[in-house]
């Protein structure tokens, strides 16, 4: 699990320090303050150690950067404008829980990384093993969990012949989008983790039924074994069997951690409630879920659910982005009401004395 972010002259940031929860995490920002970036580089470093055996770390990171972020060169991640024109992220990994929400000890992984606006393929430096674990071989998968990202564009109407096509051809999707159809491709477990059948239960009930891999394709099979194309369903309920596939195929299991770039586009109210019930149910029964969002709606239906007794010990942390200048600043608390500005409730407050103003003319 991530626990802290430390970047500088990286994209928008010349510098930020993020402290993560092991529970639920929300970044909020208006377009262009960086949340995507902040989730996309997250992701990546939570499986650094997940490479092809003979790969040594650095190399892996080069690739799988320029790969993420859709750059033909590392250097161009740099901070417009920076003096010196090198950046620098640190990144800090715990491993597994053993428990709910318990961690093993204060063990704690470091992972630092130098790169330069000149760099093209590889990064100029990295540094592993300061902490306890040191990040070096896939068997420290047994240490550390892996990570799934889901991007803002559902994939399972267009998942067939993807990772193929992906593989063989230069196409305009970044790498998590590959990321996540090989982990959509996987078959479903025997059993899923009773831990989280709570989360799937709910889901499953707006969905109308389950997911089913196909001869390539996704069919949607609800009661009485009606079989309905991926691409005939709405999109909003294509995203939400998606994590459904995930948590059934064990791509998405406890210790794991779930980044999620807005979750509830294309959702409605009563969808983005139940997915509210279900991201503290998943932080409940220990997986760590890192989302960016613009949904007023949805830090409210959070709000709500903290107030209840089975919610009420999830740790929480919560990022606001707003920019300053040419750059971007974060502020951070583990409450919504840490955080300023909050740019979502001033526009929905904005909103509400024009609407009055409107209506009294």
């Amino acid at each position: 699990m991530i626990t802290n972010l430390k970047l500088k002259n990286f994209t928008v940031f010349k510098e930020a320090d993020l402290e993560f929860s092991p529970g639920l995490n929300v970044i909020i920002g208006e377009n262009g303050t960086g949340k995507t970036h902040l989730l996309k580089l997250g992701y990546l470093l939570s499986n650094a150690w997940k490479r092809e055996s003979g790969v040594n770390i650095s190399s892996h990171l080069s690739n799988r950067i320029r790969r993420v972020f859709a750059t033909d060169k590392i250097g161009h991640l740099t901070t417009k404008g920076s003096v010196d024109g090198a950046s620098q992220i640190m990144a800090e990994f715990t491993p597994k829980r053993l428990s709910s929400m318990s961690l093993l000890g204060s063990y704690v992984a470091t992972l630092s990384i130098h790169f330069t606006n000149r760099s093209k393929e590889s990064i100029k430096s990295i540094e592993d093993g300061e902490g306890i674990y040191s990040i070096q071989h896939s068997d420290d998968s047994k240490t550390f969990k892996k990570a799934i990202y889901i991007p803002t564009k559902e994939i399972i109407s267009w998942f067939e012949g993807f990772i193929a096509l992906y593989d063989k051809r230069e196409v305009s999707f970044d790498e998590t989008y590959n990321d996540l159809a090989i982990n959509l491709s996987l078959p479903k477990c025997k059993a899923v983790s009773p831990l989280i059948t709570s989360a799937l239960q709910v889901l499953a009930t707006d969905i109308g039924g389950t997911l089913e891999l196909e001869g390539g394709k996704f069919f949607l099979v609800s009661k009485g074994s009606k079989r309905t194309e991926a691409n005939l369903i709405a999109e909003g309920i294509r995203k939400l069997a998606t994590i459904v596939r995930l948590i059934e195929n064990g791509s998405l299991d406890v210790g794991d951690t779930l980044f999620w770039d807005e979750p509830e586009s294309n959702l409605n109210p009563k969808l983005i409630k139940d997915l509210a019930a279900v991201f503290m149910s998943l932080c409940k029964n220990g997986i760590q879920v890192v989302i960016g969002t613009h949904s007023l709606f949805l830090l409210r239906e959070i709000e709500i659910l903290t107030s209840q007794k089975q919610f009420k010990d999830i740790p929480q942390r919560y990022f606001a982005l707003g920019k300053a200048g040419d750059t971007v600043t974060v502020e951070q608390g583990d409450s919504v009401d840490d955080i300023n500005p909050f740019v979502m409730l001033d526009e929905a407050l904005a909103q509400s004395d024009r609407f009055m103003d409107a209506g009294n003319e």
